[in-house]
């Protein structure tokens, strides 16, 4: 004993001295373990970055010690300073950051940032809101005291801060809570407004401390409706920590904060963590009530302290549940601040401050006599708190409360220490009582006041100037006669006028030098807020009467604003809210242009105005104001019917025609009138020029005079002109005809007054009834004289100016004469042929009789273009991107596409004249025009680029009449087809019942969730909304081969119609553009076209019912190509893929419709309905959409699956009033993938997962078609047809094509032939892998016909619980600088190549499949007898490589899981690595791990020496040089370096190498897949490392019986055999057994495993044998071997091999196996075991358990004999001679069972013989162990001592039975046989039993 204690703490200090850098490593491994223990490969954590040996020198030894937790003891493991050592926290001196006004400063803010003690306010803004100005309030009033951190409780109670990022849905909870909680309108604090407190706070060198409550005190966020089921039954504020969901909510919540306080460079976080569990009983922990354990609360309060500390910040929380009742300490992070509260209910659960102190943690004295609670004045007053300062100083924290109400006065004082804050709080227990900021105020001053050695106040000097003096701060200076002193508070005015946010409001008082308020007036200067408009800043003052009075003053350079107060109180200045008219003026160098407004605007003035370098003036500007006599205003009211009159009566009117845009039979509007001057009859198009007849009826004839011009008449004669008469005669009489028309008759004609060929005229031959002139009725309005404003801008020089002049803002624009003198650019604005009126341009509209000359343009001068210089203007930046058809009120149009055409090709309003797509030459326009995307004047002349190319080409020839080249801005035309999607179509469609040969087109959509058509009936009857587009190309062939109505020749075949037209003259229309426009409601992820079949025309109109066949459905667009595939429909030769939604062209044949079909997605909101689908038994849905549905809507509550696997009540209205069906048919859903969709499917259960308020909806599906197969190796999966269905393994079948659905997340999935797929991973698998198969083939059927079909299944890849990869999975990098030459290269077994196993594939294992085998073993392997799978990588490191600067070559893999083994040959030529784990998915992450590992291996054993170093050069294969267990689930990365140092350098070789050989990684899909590995019996597999249980015989106890935590191992001897002396360990994570070696041991588990298995492989050789002895048990059948007690074994790979018939008993409420025994009898070959793997097949069954190996004396010594017996087996005797046989008859020879043995329970055999006996049989089985004991025969001084041998058998007694015995002397003669009989008793099953067993003890 005392030299193992002497050994330990040799070896203490040895780790101590290696530490210090004084010895190598490679000393503590060879001085620790017994004299024979084989010395493993060095394994530590690096402790530090610096300890890794980057930059290895013979005097830096890389420590290989773990890293210390940070302890009291040992401060200096954590990154929290000590006491009297603060840290300097960096701040922003100078900065004032935008929007923020310091007030009370004129000196450098005060920089307490290097203060030791935290002076800290505490407000509780979570249960009441506080707006911005109510916080920087109490900021200022911290700054004057000295106050260095203020703690923002924004999440307490309630949640009042929202993140910009949130999810809509958390948004809209943390709202719904508050409200909840308190506010009925929710108030909380934006992002931007948390920034802008930070900031402010920062200018005050005063810190923000977040305060987020958890898991208590989330009253809000836990009432929402969507995490109510988060809450701790029975407290509405507290997180249910047995919940995993809510546990992992409330983590995230936290982190989320976290990370954007980090952003701010916040220092500090406190989670709160106090009283928890209120509502139920306060304290709640392990009170009788509680259901969540102290632990948990510890676990969860840690894990927020870790989020915290690992974004650099130090975590804060109340004193609750710190040394929670009554303990000395407690396993929180001694890293995190406590809050000493000092309140204590109900019980002293809470503990001191003083054992708090005690166990190490920094202390904030939250001393509750401090609390300021408004709502509770009975404690918690203001009086009260002014009260207490004067007793408690910051020094001194309140002992607990010894009951409910009571007030403890006594205190614990701690100066220094621990002791490093102090804090003032105010709380708002109840939110409706207001909290007075100016209380406030006063008891933080109060604070400060009592506590003056730890605050210090901020004084206010003064400056004289001149005869006066200055009082200031840096935001305030006041100059007046004798000031001294200046007190500014900021405050609050509204002021209207004044531009939001921008208002700095003071309350100023300067004091003069005898202390008496100045009163007087003086100059102000304010400092104007960085980002104001100074020239909008204006200063105002606060009368008496409280009218705000501006003043005005003037803004200096410097940034102050200066005006004279006339006296003192609320005071400063604000930014007029001015939102400018913008107008622009362009003017010519030397030429003026005048602009008039109305009104007085601005001052009379003339100026000049600069260009941006204020040197340049650029124009002259002069405002003057004018008089405007009044006049009158002329408006149309209706045609006038003259037929009303009567004879004699009169009438004023206007004459014009009709040809106005927006003209109707019964809406008539003059477009042109008639106007008489000087006796001359014209024309003009403004109404207030038109001229006023009066027009008198006489009888059935009309005059028309003109008013006011001595009625003169209008005259016509015989020769169809009009003149004006001075008298009246028969030519001055008019009729009126019955369209109320002007006209006269001559003869058997009537001619018309008309408007024709731009002059007033009588026609008898009207061909357009527009010009025809009609009396219109007017409304005349007279304006009074008015003022008026005129601005005139002068240029002087080329430039860009602006000024304001009243409420605009005019950019005045000079240009160089040649620029206005240069040819102009028109623009027309087109959709097709009609017109369009642009948004915001005024246009100019021309209109002409035959249609050819009617269009609206805009013309554009060369300045328009001139600056943008080289690159020109892009057209979408100088086209309106809206407009209207037909006028300003129109139907609504969007901008499509500019097009340059020629004059011979212009756009004209004539019929089919559609010149959008018109022209072959793209760029050039040759044939007919080309679409162009850029114009600029550049060089002189005007340019354009085409669309997509980089050349420029000559634009000219535009002009404002018909007769030039055209520049056209088409516009596509919105329609009212779909209320989901926003359509625009490049046409416009005619009336359904106008008459010709034409084509439709209509549009639906289909929602995710039924996949049905809405509407889903169409034609003239069915849709109003149907479109019927001419394609009369039938009787006018040739000329309408236009571009837009094309024949057959010039289609695709995919548009290609359904009808068969044997002319040969088929027609096609062409639609260039339909643009689909997503609504805020709905996406769209497919569009698809379907044709109709064609229909005859009724009446040649559009058909009353049309009919789209599913079966012709082509897609034409989608978001992806996966979209096309999981729908399952044809995809159309020119759909698109991304992009947005448009349709570049829709063709239809003449008489057919096409129908547009648009796939569209509800987008999720806070109303949204959700339905999930899922394959049973899986927690990820396989589809999940939203339905858009009005507020409040939610499922019905009994929608319900029906006894069919329906669905019942699965109808909802959504947000556009139609009815939306949740569809459980699958394959009515083309969203969703063919492998769901064609398989066979079954919907077995429906979940509502609120049944109250039902707004998601889970649908479960079990399929048929699906396969799932188990990977735990990395090689590739051979899948054949007949793995997914036997059938398909039929000769009859043939399958000729192979399609995969999905691209896989994890592999490559190869179809081949005859339908076999290769799965070959690419990375590290670590989920669900699913994709589609679909199969095409023939079935010859028994009539000798082939049937030809598709067939479809879904196969699932998942990771086995352990998966094994080859070097391949792993990244390789290089040495670099003095480690060029350290390259990684593969190397293989001898006679191998790269290509020996590159078609090798693992076993294809079925999930569930009944002889799988092992999760771990793998027939591919059987024969790696050296590398793994034939190769591995290697790289050897030098010493002279390691210099300054060198880089080590790395392998580099990343996995998801919780463990991982590295597997590499080990020899004598091996050295160290340095293994490091990252968290995530780069070596960029938090480091988890670092291990350095010596792989060398160059040892021989003797018995005479143990285990020595010779530098034996043999090698050992495959070894697991690495094992890393216990990660936190998730994504890590590996990081292997491979560097030189001599410490590693055992062999002196100056040189090493390492071979990564292979990867086994543990856990891949975490608990994901347990309900998958229960099918295989696999779940929660439980390892026990072998090499870490090997015990000797000093861990034996005195009862021999009694099991040791461990396994013994064995050398086999022929003779008997001791257990300490062979004890010996392999180089790693192995046991090694050589030829005769062996293990035993017992499993004892808390629950019986289903398997149990074995890790083993060779260590060297060949080929090898491992035989199970010791009880019944034998090794399970694999590869082509049977069920045996021997197992043979040709591999080096690790692999697992299964037991079967482990017999189990239950002893001490444990399960334990029978003895194991595993012997190596095999002969020139050593074996490894690796480990002990149970698992089970229930999820359940070992979440809490525990598997450990064990053995008793007893059982070691039955395990020797069992080992001799599998070395030396008793040979059978040889058959005896005719002579008389030889038989031994032992001296004693006595045997007999333990008594009472109960049925199950162990029964122990014990013979006496003496000392001739060498060895007994029991039934044949062969014992040699045995114990030599003593005894007494006789009594008293005769009594002899007798020596004899006492053997012992064991067994599990199941029924009564005889036993023969013999005994075997040393020549291997056998006694004759005697009888022992064990007699087994059963436990009673009735009284009667009872008694009879009973019976049986006496």
């Amino acid at each position: 004993m005392r030299n193992q204690v002497f050994k330990k703490l040799f070896s203490v200090l040895l780790a101590l001295i290696m530490v210090a850098g004084l010895l190598p490593a490679s000393v503590l491994a060879e001085g620790e373990g017994n004299a024979d223990s084989t010395p493993a490969p060095t394994e530590a954590v690096q402790p530090t970055e610096s300890a890794e040996p980057t930059e290895p020198t013979k005097t830096e030894t890389p420590e290989v010690t773990e890293v210390p937790e940070p302890t009291p003891e040992n401060p200096a493991a954590t990154d929290e300073p000590t006491q009297g050592e603060p840290t300097a926290e960096p701040t922003d001196e100078g900065i004032m950051p935008a929007n923020v006004m310091p007030v009370q400063a004129n000196v450098a803010a005060r920089d307490t940032s290097g203060d030791d003690y935290y002076r800290i306010v505490h407000l509780d803004c979570g249960r009441k809101y506080f707006d911005v100005s109510y916080i920087k309030g109490i900021i200022d009033t911290m700054y004057l005291n000295g106050y260095n951190q203020l703690q923002l409780a924004f999440g307490n109670g309630g949640l009042r801060f929202v993140l910009d990022g949130m999810p809509q849905d958390l948004k809209y909870a943390i709202a719904q809570g508050n409200e909840k909680f308190y506010d009925s309108t929710t108030n909380e604090l934006t992002q931007a407004e948390m920034t802008e407190i930070i900031l402010y706070a920062k200018g005050k060198n005063i810190e923000i401390v977040p305060l987020l409550n958890m898991p208590g005190h989330m009253d809000g966020i836990l009432s929402s409706d969507k995490y109510s089921g988060y809450k701790l039954s029975g407290s509405e504020g507290s997180l249910d920590l047995n919940n995993e969901n809510a546990v992992a909510f409330g983590k995230e919540l936290l982190s989320m904060y976290v990370e954007y306080f980090k952003t701010q460079g916040c220092k500090f976080f406190n989670f709160g963590a106090d009283e928890y569990g209120q509502g139920i009983r306060n304290p709640y922990i392990e009170s009788s009530v509680a259901q969540v354990n102290y632990k948990q609360l510890i676990d969860y309060m840690n894990a927020c302290a870790e989020i915290i500390e690992n974004a650099g910040m130090t975590a804060r929380c109340f004193n609750d549940f710190v040394c929670y009742n009554n303990r000395t300490s407690c396993d929180l992070k001694k890293s995190v601040q406590v809050c000493y509260w000092s309140n204590q209910w109900n019980g002293s659960e809470y503990n001191t401050v003083d054992v708090i102190n005690n166990a190490g943690y920094k202390l904030i004295n939250t001393n509750q006599k401090w609390y300021f609670v408004p709502s509770k004045a009975d404690e918690y007053s203001k009086t009260t708190v002014l009260a207490n300062f004067k007793t408690f100083d910051v020094t001194k924290f309140q002992n607990i409360k010894s009951g409910w109400n009571s007030t403890s006065t006594t205190y614990s004082e701690i100066i220094g220490g621990n002791n490093v804050g102090a804090m003032f709080c105010v709380w708002c227990d109840t939110p409706s009582v207001a909290v007075d900021l100016s209380d406030v105020k006063e008891l933080i001053a109060a604070m400060a006041d009592a506590n003056p050695t730890y605050f210090t106040k901020v004084t206010i000097p003064n400056t004289t100037v001149g005869n006066a003096t200055t009082a200031d701060n840096d935001t305030v200076r006041v100059t007046g006669p004798n000031l001294a002193a200046l007190k500014c508070e900021t405050t609050t005015v509204t002021i209207q006028g004044a531009a939001e946010g921008k208002i700095a409001a003071y309350d100023v008082t300067p004091s003069t030098k005898d202390s008496t308020n100045y009163t007087g007036n003086a100059e102000v200067r304010i400092k104007i807020p960085e980002g104001w408009d100074s020239s909008k800043v204006i200063a105002f003052i606060v009368e008496n009467d409280g009218t705000v009075k501006d003043i005005d003053g003037t803004a200096t350079e410097d940034g102050w604003y200066v005006f004279t107060a006339p006296h003192f109180s609320v005071m400063g200045i604000y930014e007029q809210d001015v939102t400018y008219v913008e107008d622009t003026v362009t003017v010519v160098v030397g030429s003026s242009e005048t602009v008039t407004v109305d009104g007085t605007q601005g001052e009379k003035v003339e100026g000049e105005l600069f260009a941006e370098d204020n040197t340049t003036v650029v124009a002259n500007y002069k405002v003057e104001h004018v008089s405007k006599t009044g006049g009158t205003t002329r408006t149309v009211t209706d045609e006038k019917k003259l037929s009303n009159l009567k004879t004699g009566e009169t009438a004023d009117v206007l004459i014009g025609d009709w040809q106005a845009q927006d003209a109707t039979e019964n809406q008539k509007r003059p477009l042109n009138y008639m106007m008489v001057a000087n006796g001359t009859i014209s024309r003009t198009t403004n109404v207030n020029d038109a001229t006023v007849f009066t027009v008198t009826r006489e009888n059935y004839y009309y005059t028309i005079k003109v008013k006011d011009d001595n009625n003169k008449y209008i005259i016509r004669n015989n020769n169809n002109t009009l003149s004006i008469g001075a008298s009246a005669n028969q030519n001055n009489s008019w009729s009126v005809g019955s369209g109320n028309d002007l006209c006269y008759q001559q003869g058997y004609n009537y001619y018309y007054l008309t408007y024709s060929d731009n002059q007033w005229g009588v026609s008898n031959s009207i061909s357009d009834w527009k010009t025809v002139a009609h009396p219109y009725s007017f409304n005349t309005t007279t304006t009074p004289a008015e003022e008026k404003t005129e601005i005139t801008f002068t240029g002087v020089a080329v430039g860009t100016t602006s000024v304001v002049i009243g409420g605009t803002r005019y950019t005045v624009k000079v240009v160089d004469a040649t620029l206005e003198n240069a040819e102009k650019l028109y623009i027309d604005f087109w959709v097709t042929n009609h017109r369009i009126y642009p948004t915001n341009l005024n246009v100019v509209t021309t209109t002409s009789n035959n249609k050819q000359n009617a269009r609206t343009y805009y013309e554009f001068s060369a300045a328009d273009f001139h600056e943008a210089g080289e690159e020109g203007r892009v057209l979408t930046d100088v086209i309106p991107q809206t407009g209207n058809y037909e006028s300003t009120t129109g139907t609504e149009a969007l901008y499509w596409k500019t097009r340059y055409l020629p004059n011979a090709h212009r756009q004209t309003e004539a019929g089919w004249t559609n010149k959008s797509g018109y022209g072959t030459d793209t760029v050039t326009g040759a044939n007919g025009g080309v679409d162009i995307e850029r114009i600029r004047f550049y060089g002189g002349k005007w340019e354009y680029r085409a669309v997509d190319a980089t050349d420029w080409n000559k634009l000219s020839g535009t002009t404002a009449d018909e007769n030039g080249n055209q520049i056209v801005a088409y516009y596509m035309l919105k329609t009212t087809v779909t209320d989901e999607v926003t359509t625009y179509i490049t046409d416009w469609p005619d009336n359904q019942t106008d008459e010709f040969y034409g084509v439709a087109v209509d549009y639906c959509v289909k929602y995710e969730s039924d996949g049905v058509r809405n509407p889903d009936k169409f034609g003239r009857a069915q849709n109003s909304n149907t479109q019927w587009l001419n394609c009369d190309g039938t009787n006018n062939g040739s000329a309408h081969n236009n571009g837009y109505s094309v024949l057959a020749s010039n289609v695709t075949t995919d548009w290609k119609g359904l009808r068969t037209n044997t002319s040969g003259n088929d027609w096609y229309r062409v639609i260039n553009n339909i643009r689909a426009v997503e609504t805020a409601e709905y996406e769209i992820y497919m569009v698809t076209v379907t044709p109709s079949e064609s229909f005859s025309l009724q009446n040649q109109q559009c058909p009353e019912n049309i009919t789209y066949n599913e079966q012709y459905e082509k897609v034409i667009w989608a978001e992806s190509q996966d979209t096309i595939a999981a729908s399952g429909l044809a995809q159309h030769s020119e759909a698109k893929i991304g992009g947005e939604p448009n349709i570049d062209k829709l063709v239809i044949q003449q008489c057919s419709g096409m129908l547009v079909t648009y796939y569209v997605r509800a987008k999720a909101s806070e109303d949204s309905l959700t339905v999930n689908y899922y394959v049973d038994g899986s927690q990820t849905p396989f589809h999940t959409y939203n339905i858009a549905v009005p507020k409040n809507t939610t499922f019905s509550k009994e929608f319900a699956l029906t006894e069919q696997g329906g669905l019942i009540n699965n109808t909802v209205i959504n947000i556009k009033g139609k009815t939306e069906t949740v569809q459980w048919d699958l394959k009515l859903m083309p969203q969703i993938g063919a492998q769901y969709r064609y398989t066979q499917y079954k919907l077995v259960r429906v979940a509502k997962v609120t049944e109250e308020v039902p707004k998601t909806v889970n649908l479960y599906y079990t399929f048929n078609a699906t396969k799932t197969f188990v990977v735990d190796f990395g090689l590739p999966l051979r899948i054949e047809p007949k793995d997914l269905n036997e059938n398909l393994g039929a000769v009859e079948v043939n399958i000729t094509k192979t399609e995969v659905g999905k691209v896989s997340s994890f592999a490559e999935v190869i179809p081949g032939e005859n339908g076999v797929i290769t799965y070959k991973l690419t990375e590290m698998i670590s989920d669900k892998d699913t994709f589609g198969v679909k199969y095409t083939g023939t079935l010859v059927m028994s009539d000798n016909t082939l049937q030809r079909g598709t067939v479809e299944y879904t196969v699932t890849i998942i990771p086995a619980t352990n998966v094994y990869y080859e070097d391949s999975f792993a990244k390789f990098n290089h040495g670099a600088g003095a480690a060029a030459s350290a390259m990684w290269t593969p190397v293989y077994d001898p006679g191998t190549d790269a290509n020996t196993n590159a078609n090798t594939t693992q076993a294809l294992e079925a999930l569930g499949q009944t002889d799988h085998n092992p999760y771990g073993y793998d027939p591919a392997y059987q024969n790696s007898t050296m590398f793994s799978m034939g190769s591995a990588q290697k790289v050897t490191v030098t010493n002279d490589m390691a210099k300054d600067g060198v880089v080590w070559p790395t392998a580099q893999f990343t996995f998801k899981g919780t463990g991982f083994d590295i597997i590499s040959l080990t020899d004598n030529t091996s050295g160290a690595i340095f293994v490091d784990v990252y968290k995530g998915n780069s070596n960029s992450g938090e480091k988890e791990k670092g291990h350095v590992v010596n792989n060398y291996y160059g040892y021989t054993y003797s018995e005479e020496n143990g285990w020595k170093i010779n530098n034996n050069p043999n090698a050992i294969y495959q070894v697991p040089v690495i094992k890393v267990s216990g990660l936190t689930y998730g994504e890590h990365t590996v990081v292997i370096k491979v560097c030189y140092d001599k410490i590693f350098d055992v062999a002196d070789g100056k040189k090493y190498s390492f071979w990564l050989d292979a990867v086994r990684v543990y856990d891949p899909a975490g608990n994901t897949l347990d309900n998958d590995y229960v099918k295989d019996s696999e779940v929660k597999p439980i390892y026990v490392e072998v090499r870490k249980a090997i015990i000797g015989q000093s861990n034996f106890t005195a009862d021999t019986s009694v099991l040791a935590n461990g396994a013994v191992f064995i050398d086999g001897k022929s003779t008997g055999a001791t257990l300490e002396e062979y004890k010996n360990f392999g180089p790693n994570h192995e046991v090694y057994l050589a030829k005769g070696q062996a293990i035993a041991f017992r499993i004892v588990a808390d629950k019986q495993p289903t398997t149990m298995q074995i890790g083993v492989k060779l260590a060297n050789g060949s080929s090898g044998e491992l035989t199970l002895s010791g009880s019944n048990a034998k090794f399970a059948a694999y590869g082509d071997a049977g069920e045996s007690v021997k197992l043979t074994l040709n591999t080096a790979t690790d692999m697992y091999y299964a037991l079967n018939g482990i017999t189990w008993t239950v002893e001490n409420g444990s399960q334990k196996s029978n003895v194991i025994v595993l012997t190596n009898t095999g002969e020139n070959s050593i074996v490894s075991i690796t480990n002990v793997k149970c698992t089970y097949a229930s999820i359940t069954e070992n979440t809490t358990n525990a598997v450990t190996l064990a053995i008793s004396y007893d059982d070691a010594l039955m395990a020797v004999d069992a080992v001799n017996n599998a070395i030396t087996p008793v040979e059978p005797e040889p058959e005896p001679e005719p002579e008389p046989e030889k038989t031994f008859e032992p001296e004693r020879f006595e045997a007999s069972w333990s008594r009472n043995v109960m049925q199950g329970r162990k029964a122990t055999l014990t013979v006496k013989t003496s000392e001739d006996v060498e060895a007994i049989t029991v039934d044949g089985q062969t014992i040699r162990s045995y114990r030599t004991r003593t005894e007494r025969m006789g009594f008293g001084r005769r009594a002899k001592r007798i020596t004899y041998r006492e053997f012992t058998y064991s067994m599990v007694a199941q029924e009564s039975a005889d036993f023969s015995v013999t005994a075997i002397n040393a020549e291997g003669t056998e006694s004759e046989a005697i009888t022992a009989r064990l007699t087994v008793k059963t436990r009673p099953n009735s009284m009667r039993d009872m008694w009879d067993w009973f019976k049986g003890w006496f």
